[in-house]
Formats: structure tokens, sequence, C-alpha cells
């Protein structure tokens, strides 16, 4: 067996692996992107990144929602939408969003947790 066909098995046992039901959300961007570095077929690699950010979305989905639940913090401790939001760089009203699927843009703002401002005129200001 030469080293194209050993790469290629390996390939295919790191694909298996990502696809196994045990297999948690994080370790299969692992598995998988490990996979793409071995690939050589530009297709093949093109395939196995577009694998690898849908699971990449799932497991930060997962993520999300462990810290939620506190799972893994301190104290076990839930995170707050902020403390996700500023985790992905993303606002906590956008992240929580994108964890909903887009379901809560119906929701109003208040029921989202998202507090408006509200100005008031400085003192002597005109209103």
């Amino acid at each position: 067996m030469d080293n194209v066909d050993m790469m290629a098995e390996q390939i295919t046992d790191l694909i298996r692996r990502a696809r196994a039901d045990e297999t948690t959300p994080t370790e299969r961007v692992q598995l998988l992107a490990e996979a793409i570095g071995l690939t050589v077929d530009p297709l093949h690699q093109l395939e196995l990144m577009m694998l690898v950010a849908d699971t990449a979305g799932r497991a930060a989905h997962d993520a999300a929602g462990r810290a939620l639940r506190g799972e893994g913090r301190s104290r076990s401790r839930a995170a707050t939408w902020a403390e996700i939001g500023g985790a992905a760089g993303l606002s906590k009203d956008t992240a929580f969003r994108q964890f909903h699927g887009g379901d809560a843009l119906s929701w109003s703002p208040a029921a989202r947790g998202v507090r408006q401002a509200v100005r008031r005129p400085a003192t002597g200001e005109a209103r």
C-alpha cells in the first residue's frame, strides 16, 4: 500500500469518526479540520470545508447552550447573553437571535432582554 492509499484511508476514517453519533460537535470540527489538512484534491477540500462550516455553527450553538446551563463554568454559573455575545464577537441581541434561529425577531425588544436607553434632557435644556 502506498502513501496515497494510506492518506485516503486515513481521511475516510476521520470523516467516519466525525459522523459517528457519539462524537461531540467540537470533536467533529477537529476531525474534519484534520481531514482537510490531509486532503490534496481542492474539490474534496472544499467539500470538507463546507462540512466544517456547518459543523462549527452547530458546535457554537451547542457551546452556547452549555454556557447558558452553566456547564463547565466556575460555580456552574449560567452565562448571560452579553457574555455569550462577547465571546462570539457579537452583540447580545445578535447572539440571542442566532441561538434561536432568528425566531426571536418577532419578539418585542423587552422580551429579548433589550433595554432602550431613553435620553433625558440635561438640566436647563429645552424639551
